[in-house]
C-alpha cells in the first residue's frame, strides 16, 4: 500500500511532463520577417476575368514592426503599397492612393507562409473594382 500512495503523485508528474505546450504565437514583425520574399501573384478581377500572372516583392517596413510595402502590387511597376500584418496571419490593406487609384481590402496568409489570398477593391474616376488575388511561395498556384 505504501508503494501505491507514491505511485499516483509520481504518475501525475508524469503525465504532466507529457502535455505539449501550444507553441508561441509568432509576432507582427517575425511574421513581416517570414513573408518577406518575392511572390508569384495571379489576380482576378471583378466584371473582367483573370489578370496577367506577375511577380510582387514583399519587404518589412522599417517604420512600422507590423509592416510590410508590396512592390509591384497589382502588377503595377513603381508601386508600394504598405499593409499591416496581425498575429492571427490575417494582413490589413488600409486605404491609400497610388497614381489615382484607391486601395482598400484585406488578405489571409497561409500556416505554412506559402500563400497569401487577397480581397481589395480599387477606386478611380471609372468607378469601383473588387480583385480577388492569390500570392504564391514555392508552389504551383
Amino acid at each position: 500500500m505504501k508503494t501505491f500512495k507514491y505511485f499516483i503523485p509520481l504518475f501525475t508528474l508524469f503525465l504532466m511532463a507529457c502535455i505539449d505546450e501550444p507553441a508561441p504565437q509568432m509576432t507582427e514583425k517575425e511574421i513581416a520577417l517570414e513573408i518577406s520574399r518575392t511572390w508569384n501573384c495571379d489576380e482576378f478581377e471583378e466584371g473582367f476575368g483573370a489578370l496577367p500572372s506577375f511577380e510582387v516583392v514583399i519587404s518589412t517596413d522599417p517604420s512600422n514592426d507590423a509592416g510590410i510595402l508590396i512592390s509591384n502590387f497589382h502588377g503595377l511597376e513603381g508601386t508600394q503599397i504598405q499593409a499591416i500584418v496581425r498575429t492571427d496571419l490575417s494582413i490589413e490593406l488600409p486605404e491609400q492612393t497610388v497614381f489615382g487609384q484607391t486601395y482598400l481590402g484585406s488578405g489571409d496568409i497561409s500556416n505554412d507562409f506559402t500563400r497569401i489570398t487577397w480581397d481589395y477593391t480599387i477606386e478611380n474616376a471609372d468607378g469601383t473594382t473588387r480583385i480577388t488575388g492569390t500570392y504564391t511561395y514555392g508552389t504551383t498556384s
